[in-house]
């Protein structure tokens, strides 16, 4: 019989809920410290060129200045690239886009360091810049870096001449995915502050810690053991302050080593828009094999990804693309090529899904195009070719347990009448209606690209008064993590949630957990805190029993009580009390690494997961034929989360996530002028209003995953995945033209129902 738990697949309050609402929570723009002072960056007004001159005679003449910084002026390594060095800190000579930093303003104020930084006078010679994929592809010379291509990855499994020749019907389609600014409600701020030992403490909105403690040691030249990082709560992220916070803290970190004094950087709107990573625009090519009954036997398949001026993320995203690139879907045959260009753009780097969304609307999409093609319906379509228990995944991946994609199918088509909808569009003079379906997988923490970095750590200490602490290495973005780790180390320890408080995370406080990214805390941090309250339990046990004087084995801890043999005798405060009077160990590091995966990089054949959540999206739209928007009326969500820990929570995850996907397909349009950005503000940039999001029916499924906490699997970028591919499947049922470019514009729409050409 399963253990019966109190807080774990509860749907719980918030932890952090009443400091948010009341305002309580300090942001990293709330903080001020004694003898603070300003740092701003001056950067690259041209998209491509070399620097010959830099007059700061202008910003020094501001009252409050206190002196510039640049590249001349690090101590250690001018390179911030967070998995290829190829981005320095300050550029030097070469500039890459509009944006790139080339210094900063230090002065008393922060009006003073903006004002500053707008005044410093920059000269360069000028080079041919190059803004699209296409573009880089076809440069003979003049390139970005070495070469203009970023990285590249690949699929090789069986035979794609074999398949195509055994196939009825060969059938291809080219895809389009746009730009994506993440738009978090906080900009990007940190405060650096020296420390007496000659090393730095710095406070931000950080989602990775770790990569900030070795980007700042590696600028300044110094050990990483003198480099602390604590991150302050995060008023979003979504990604964008997932390396990007390594550039900010290392060019604050110079300046208060420079001046000795604590600075603080916090970017305005503009430039935070203008200088930070998107998602990365995909151009796309499906070349797919099938038999006339519909079965998947070959597929050829090409993403090519905007990069931007450096690489920052884009090899896990080409890598993590690349995996996914058929979707969760048998096929014997397959050849997958995924590479990044360089441009002379803002970087592209992590974003909710990191590639899986583009991939996700190339695969669903052309499941879309192949079931018209052979007169199928496309719920049917899928169920021919979902992977299930014993399947292979396209990496020839076996997938035993906790495969959950067919009931996520069946899930939705059931519960939207799939097919009253379908065959019964309810079309007026005015609205098109349509009904489209997308499915997706997602593997889960880095996999094997990652495997390295895959392990992280929790600290539990119990105090003298009852009270528990936990250190955790990953991040609380503001999705509710601090909620879901203090239910599960709640019922890990058998005690009450009130008594647990989640600390900061701290480099100083657990070992390198790697990066806040992928959906990983859950998973991470939940297998971290049970192998923790392992460790202390036979601590705990020990204690009670000669506290109790009986054994060891007839103690019970459970919902704050001591019990012997099943009744009652004490309860934790005063075990904790004996604990610390009887100087015992009272805390614990927990840790937890994915098992190893054997993958074959060269091939791309392998373990590139450990485990995956799937996901399948139901969308029913209207489109006006008469100004061409798309209205969602209605999205179905079905996720196989393993176990639901919080199941409101994972209903916000979902909500959130879908309604960042609906604006992705519909209304964000990012927009350049030779690499200056046009939509740097929420006049320009449309994100989604609650106008624009219709209903949201979350459904959970439960196939847990036994390598999870509790059989737990991540949500937080499957929640987005399938979105835009249901609604663009949708638009394209409802007008009866197929959709394969997003965003989908009213002029876009309205040119395919006036046109009527595929």
């Amino acid at each position: 019989m399963s253990k019966e738990f109190k807080y774990i697949g509860k749907s719980v309050p918030r932890v952090d809920a009443v400091g948010k609402v009341t305002g309580q929570t300090r942001f990293i723009t709330d903080e001020y410290l004694d003898r603070m002072i300003y740092a701003y960056p001056f950067y690259s007004d041209i998209p491509f060129g070399k620097i010959t001159a830099i007059d700061i005679s202008p910003a020094a003449s501001q009252p409050g200045f206190l002196g510039v910084l640049s590249a001349s002026d690090i101590p250690g390594q001018n390179q911030v690239g967070v998995i290829i060095e190829d981005q320095p800190l300050f550029a030097d000579p070469l500039v890459r886009f509009i944006g790139d930093s080339i210094g900063i303003v230090v002065a008393e104020t922060e009006s003073a360091a903006r004002q500053a930084a707008r005044l410093v006078n920059i000269q360069y010679e000028e080079f041919n810049p190059i803004f699209s994929i296409n573009d880089s592809k076809a440069a003979t010379g003049n390139f970005i870096h070495d070469s203009n291509v970023a990285c590249q990855h690949q699929v090789d499994k069986g035979d794609i001449n074999t398949g195509f020749a055994a196939a009825d019907q060969i059938i291809e389609a080219d895809f389009k995915t746009q730009f994506q600014e993440h738009y978090y409600l906080e900009p990007q701020g940190c405060i650096a502050i020296p420390e007496e030992n000659g090393g730095i403490t710095i406070h931000g909105s950080i989602q990775c810690i770790y990569y900030v403690q070795k980007a700042v040691a590696r600028v300044l030249g110094i050990p990483q053991s003198v480099v602390k990082v604590i991150q302050t709560p995060i008023g979003g992220a979504f990604g964008g302050k997932e390396d990007i916070p390594s550039e900010l803290c290392a060019r604050a970190a110079l300046a208060a080593v420079k001046f000795n004094r604590p600075v603080k950087m916090v970017y305005n709107r503009r430039d935070d828009v203008q200088l930070t990573s998107k998602r990365h625009p995909f151009q796309i090519h499906f070349k797919v094999g099938v038999s006339n009954a519909g079965k998947l036997l070959a597929a050829h398949i090409r993403l090519e990804e905007n990069s931007g001026a450096y690489a920052t993320l884009s090899t896990v995203v080409s890598y993590r693309s690349s995996i996914h690139a058929m979707g969760p879907y048998v096929i014997p045959n397959i050849k997958v090529r995924s590479t990044a260009y360089y441009t002379n753009l803002p970087t592209t780097g992590a974003f909710r899904g990191f590639g899986s969304p583009q991939a996700t609307f190339g695969h669903e999409r052309m499941m879309d195009i192949i079931a018209d093609h052979l007169g199928i319906d496309p719920v049917e379509l899928r169920l021919k070719n979902v992977l299930r228990p014993g399947d292979l995944t396209q990496t020839a991946q076996k997938l035993e347990v906790s495969v959950g994609a067919e009931e996520t199918i069946t899930s939705v088509r059931d519960r939207s009448s799939w097919n009253s909808l379908r065959q019964n569009n309810q079309n007026d003079r005015r609205y098109l209606t349509g009904i489209g379906i997308a499915a997706s997988h997602y593997g889960n923490c880095l996999g094997a690209a990652g495997w390295a970095l895959d392990g992280a750590g929790v600290k539990i200490q119990i105090r003298r008064d009852g009270s528990v602490g936990l250190a955790y290495g990953l991040a609380d973005m503001g999705q509710g993590a601090l909620t879901v780790i203090t239910q599960m180390a709640a019922d890990a320890l058998g005690i009450n949630s009130q008594r647990i408080s989640v600390l900061a995370p701290n480099t100083d406080l657990v070992p390198d957990s790697g990066p806040g990214v992928a959906s990983r805390n859950v998973v991470m941090t939940g297998n971290a805190i049970r192998d923790a309250a392992a460790k202390l339990e036979p601590i705990l046990k020990t204690a009670a029993a000669e506290m109790l004087g009986t054994d060891a084995e007839s103690i019970k801890i459970e919902n704050d009580l001591i019990f012997v043999d099943d009744v009652k005798k004490s309860d934790f405060n005063i075990l904790a009390d004996y604990l610390f009077v009887g100087n015992s160990q009272m805390d614990m590091l927990g840790w937890w690494h994915v098992p190893a995966l054997e993958y074959d990089p060269v091939k791309g054949i392998g373990e590139a997961y450990f485990t995956y959540s799937y996901a399948t999206h139901v969308a029913k739209v209207r489109v006006d034929r008469l100004t061409g928007l798309v209205f969602v009326d209605k999205i179905w969500a079905a996720h196989d989360i393993g176990k639901a820990i919080n199941p409101a929570g994972l209903e916000g995850q979902v909500e959130g996530g879908t309604t960042q996907g609906i604006g992705w397909a519909l209304t964000e349009q990012f927009k350049f002028d030779r690499g200056r950005v046009l939509t740097d503000n929420l006049s320009t940039y449309l994100l989604p209003t609650i106008a624009d999001v219709g209903e949201v029916e979350t459904i959970l499924v439960e196939n847990p995953e036994p390598l999870g906490p509790w059989g737990a699997k991540g949500i937080g970028e499957p929640a987005i995945i399938p979105t835009a591919a249901a609604i663009a499947n949708a638009v394209s049922h409802a007008i009866g033209v197929q959709m394969n470019e997003i965003p989908l514009t009213p002029e876009k729409v309205l040119d395919a129902i006036e046109g009527r050409t595929h």
